[in-house]
């Protein structure tokens, strides 16, 4: 073999190797895929008032127990109340819980009874039981010193069977002031001196009630705060068989 053909030989395998190794490298070089990632839609809110405890019914609400939470101000209801509304949060101290109102439940026109609205009384009043009105003066109100919210004792006062004495015996005990006149909190000071007082019987009690309220004198009789030292429960007298268990000063 002469040398031409060497040097051709030797000049072919040095392309062919070339070739071979382009192909089996390869070209490693990661293909870069680039995605659109869509901008996430700001969301507006806005500020609800709700509850921050419970508020049980006929409880008196208080601003201090409320808070108030962002809520998607999108489709947000009519009648949730927001801190644009600030007449709504500077009277709420003075309304009292319609219904149970839950923590973080929130607080709405619905759930509230605002003072001389219709319904105030009966939003006051203890589930089953029944407000009945009398009239008093000074004397039979212990000078005006008795407030929504006490509790007194009723006593009747009926002539005797001979006509010629009277008597006077308790009638109910432990019996709840709901209002004074028109007034159902104990807000003012010193006393109220009213011409009608609204008591809180149990349904048993209003019958007897009506009947010595329209034959006889009614007067009233206040009891004090606190409950006695020896005892954890306070007794309602409601029948001669049936007695109104009040704990705590709560029936």
């Amino acid at each position: 073999m002469n040398t031409g053909r060497l040097i051709l030989l030797g000049v072919a395998l040095l392309a062919g190797g070339g070739a071979f190794f382009l192909v089996a490298s390869g070209d490693d070089t990661p293909e870069v895929i680039t995605q659109a990632i869509p901008q996430q839609e700001t969301i507006e809110t806005v500020r609800v008032l709700v509850a921050d405890t419970e508020f049980a019914q006929g409880e008196r609400l208080d601003p201090k127990k409320t808070k108030w939470v962002k809520w998607p101000k999108k489709g947000l209801p009519d009648f949730l109340v927001t801190d644009e509304n600030k007449t709504f949060y500077e009277e709420l101290s003075l309304a009292v819980a319609r219904t149970t109102i839950v923590a973080g439940e929130p607080i709405t026109e619905a759930k509230i009874v605002h003072p001389g609205s219709q319904g105030m009384l009966a939003a006051l009043l203890t589930p089953g039981m029944r407000a009945v009105t009398m009239d008093v003066s000074s004397r039979q109100s212990a000078a005006g010193f008795i407030l929504p919210g006490d509790r007194v004792d009723v006593f009747a006062t009926l002539d005797n069977d001979d006509g010629t004495s009277m008597e006077s015996s308790v009638l109910y005990s432990n019996i709840r002031v709901l209002a004074v006149d028109q007034t159902m909190q104990q807000d003012s000071e010193g006393a109220i001196v009213g011409r009608t007082v609204t008591l809180e019987l149990a349904p048993s009690q209003v019958a007897r009630f009506l009947t010595a309220r329209e034959s006889g004198s009614l007067n009233l009789v206040l009891r004090s705060v606190f409950r006695p030292a020896d005892s954890e429960e306070l007794i309602q007298e409601v029948e001669p068989a049936e007695v109104l268990v009040i704990r705590y000063g709560q029936s």
